[in-house]
């Protein structure tokens, strides 16, 4: 199966995590595709459920290609083992006459301890009185020398032996020591340990000379925060907002070349689709029933298995006992006593001594006893006909998260147990924002598999994958040896990948979360980008735009002599302009750092540029006190007059918003206030757009030439009855 390169193309960045889609190129010389191709390293991190390959052209007449049997395995890159090779083989085999020669080494050495105690008899005593018998002198001779010559041909065949097995074990200690650096070297190290996708071509049709594939899938540890550069002209005619894109991830690969989409949706959240209900005229009608998403298993569904339950029972039954096989002792010095049969052995031999009976009826379901299972034997059972509570149906199981009823979101209801389990077993859990790869395999139908017939309790009923035994399984094409807990490799990486959330935005920045609304929109970046994996803010350029503008300078002179400048900008995306930190320019001066509010689409945002020296505003008042007449209820009236003077000394008209307040009286205050003589004409002025509304205001909305001068006349009349007084005495302007 060859390992295919492939390079980031795109990448999805969402509120949490991102899709990252990789570009697989395959060149088909002979016409035929590969059967199967290993698409490798990918981080660690990556939800196994959403992953997706796809076909997305193909280079060929007639001719289609399918990706199937799409699958995430685990990946170790190929590293330089040890030159020298060790033959396992052949270290067994040495082990195997090392052994037999010390055993024959041994049996010798027992034998020359023998023919060495072998005893000469001495030569026979005399009767009393008689002649000394005859000695036995060449038998003597010869029994001595038939020890001495079995004793020497031992000596010799021992100081062979003992050469032989010398070289034997210094073969052996040599290839140990080679397989044991063999077999360190083979040792399965966490950082090597990264994540495959391995899928099967099927093609159809004509030959193929090219075919490119697109794999996406989904990593968590991404987020991003607008950011704004705006760089406006002298006359603050024309902006150019550059947006930039403060991106913080920790997948466990580096986005290098990839062009960016940024998105303000949460893919990982649940969201119901509403159901519009009908609406008739007429008698009204009962509503409907709620449909429900979880169905309970046809009655009677166990009864499938009767067939297999009593075929395995009586394949149990007439298969025959093994009896154990005792090896003799062979040390001649022990007595060999007679051992006791195995309670195993001992019902064998029951078995096999009764005639065979089947009077006696047992029932049972199959299933063998735990003290029997281990000994490996079946009891003497005889299949009856199964009783009522085993034609009865199991309980229906409880309803998953995948079929929940309608308004509760699966996969988060999944999510919890998911994180309580790795809690317990001392893993790191993921974002609680979002659900688990646990539980998104437990409503993925693609890591579902149906359990096996002999499995009493799951059967019929479709089980998640065992992701550790298949990751495992997946590693044994490298040929190395694992000794690392390769779950706790993955949820490392997990947990590494969910601290990016933890890292505090920039100053200023903005959560996307709560600054796109109810809808969701995306942003391009116009050239690919490199972000890399270090769990840090970086800032990348997303694009430049240019917008209108316009200025317009605000004075309130009664509060302050300068006249400030604000730039009215329109945005100019289709998509709403997000808020963030901003830097502003002013013919390639920095002027200050501000943060934006979100603008709608074909809105407009205000930015305030500082003060404009080059225009000066001056106020002057005037006050005068009258009686109305001379009657009895006779008023005061406070004549009060303001005029300001605004300068313009730059080279271009200006738009100029002069604001002024005047008092308003108390809801049951007797005091009247009038407006007369003002020029030009003023409007109300509420202040709404800082949401704090003040009464009294007002405001002039003049053109002012370049170089030239204008005056602004107001007054007031504040009517009071001639014996009162306003608080704080009867002048309103200083």
């Amino acid at each position: 199966m060859p390992v295919v390169d492939s390079r980031i193309s795109t990448v999805t960045l969402y509120q949490q995590g991102a899709r990252v889609t990789r570009v697989v190129t395959l060149d088909c010389k002979d016409g035929v595709p590969p059967s199967e191709i290993e698409i490798a390293p990918l981080p660690l991190a990556l939800f196994d459920p959403m992953v997706r390959v796809r076909v997305v052209a193909v280079d060929g007449k007639d001719a289609e290609v399918v990706a199937t049997n799409v699958r995430v395995a685990l990946f170790v890159p190929a590293r330089d083992l040890p030159t020298l090779s060790v033959d396992e083989k052949r270290l067994q085999q040495v082990e195997r006459e090392i052994q037999g020669k010390q055993d024959t080494l041994d049996q010798l050495r027992q034998e020359q301890q023998a023919l060495k105690s072998i005893p000469v008899p001495e030569r026979p005593e005399s009767e009393e009185g008689a002649p000394p018998p005859p000695s036995p002198m060449a038998a003597r001779v010869a029994l001595e020398e038939f020890a001495e010559a079995g004793v020497q041909a031992r000596v010799k065949e021992i100081g062979t032996l003992e050469d032989a097995l010398l070289r034997l074990q210094e073969e052996r200690d040599a290839a140990a020591q080679a397989l044991a650096l063999a077999s360190s070297a083979r040792e399965l190290r966490a950082q090597d340990v990264s994540k495959s996708v391995v899928a099967t071509l099927k093609k159809r049709g004509g030959p193929v000379t090219r075919v490119e594939l697109h794999l996406e899938y989904f990593v968590p540890g991404a987020r991003w925060a607008p950011a704004y550069q705006c760089r406006m002209t002298r006359d603050c005619r024309q902006a150019e907002l550059v947006m930039r894109a403060l991106i913080c991830q920790r997948t466990g690969e580096d986005w290098k070349g990839a062009r960016l989409i940024l998105s303000t949706a949460a893919p990982m959240s649940w969201t119901e689709l509403p159901e519009l209900s009908a609406i008739r005229i007429g008698r009204a009608q009962p509503a409907p029933a709620a449909k429900a998403g979880f169905r309970p298993p046809p009655i009677g569904a166990a009864a499938l298995f009767q067939d297999f339950d009593r075929d395995r029972s009586r394949f149990a039954l007439n298969s025959p006992a093994v009896e154990v096989f005792s090896a003799p002792l062979l040390d001649a010095s022990v007595e060999v006593q007679k051992e006791m049969p195995t309670p195993r052995v001992q019902r064998s031999l029951a078995k096999k001594a009764k005639a065979p009976r089947r009077d006696v009826e047992r029932r049972t379901s199959g299933a063998m006893p735990e003290e029997m299972a281990d000994e490996g034997e079946m009891p003497e059972m005889e299949l009856a006909t199964p009783s009522p509570a085993m034609m009865a149906p199991p309980p229906p199981p409880a309803p998953s998260a995948g079929m929940g009823p309608p308004g509760a979101p699966p996969m988060m209801k999944m999510a919890a147990p998911a994180r309580a389990s790795r809690a317990e077993k001392g893993g790191a859990s993921l974002d609680d924002t979002g659900p688990t790869q646990r539980a998104l395999e437990m409503v993925v139908f693609t890591h579902l598999r149906l359990a096996a017939p002999d499995d009493a309790g799951h059967r019929n009923r479709l089980m998640p994958v065992d992701a550790r035994r298949q990751y495992v399984e997946s590693l044994t094409r490298f040929n190395v040896t694992v000794s690392i807990d390769v779950m706790q490799v993955i949820q490392r990486a997990e947990y590494d990948a969910a601290t990016a959330a933890l890292v505090p935005l920039p100053p200023g920045a903005v959560d996307v979360k709560g600054a796109s609304g109810n809808f969701d929109f995306t942003y391009t970046t116009e050239n690919p980008v490199d972000v890399p994996s270090d769990g840090t803010f970086h800032s990348v350029p997303v694009g430049s735009r240019t917008a209108e503008a316009s200025v317009v300078y605000v004075a309130v002179p009664r509060e302050d002599s300068h006249v400030y400048r604000q730039a009215m900008v329109k945005n100019p995306l289709p998509s709403p302009l997000l808020g963030g930190p901003a830097e502003v320019y002013v013919a390639g001066e920095f002027v200050l750092g501000t943060s934006l509010p979100t603008v709608a689409p074909k809105g407009e945002l205000k930015l305030g540029l500082g003060v404009e020296q080059a225009i000066k505003v001056a106020r002057n008042t005037s006050y005068k006190e009258q009686r109305s007449g001379t009657k009895i209820v006779a008023t005061s009236e406070l004549l009060h007059g303001i005029t300001i003077e605004v300068v313009n000394n730059l080279e271009r008209e200006i738009d100029c918003e002069v604001r002024e307040r005047i008092p308003q009286p108390a809801a049951n205050a007797e005091v009247v206030v009038e407006e007369s003589n003002v020029s030009p004409e003023w409007k109300p002025y509420t202040q709404d757009e800082r949401n704090q509304a003040i009464e009294g205001g007002r405001r002039w909305r003049i053109k002012v030439a370049a170089n030239d001068r204008q005056t602004l006349k107001a007054e007031y009349v504040v009517k009071l009855y001639a014996n009162n007084e306003l608080v704080g005495g009867n002048r309103r302007e200083a």
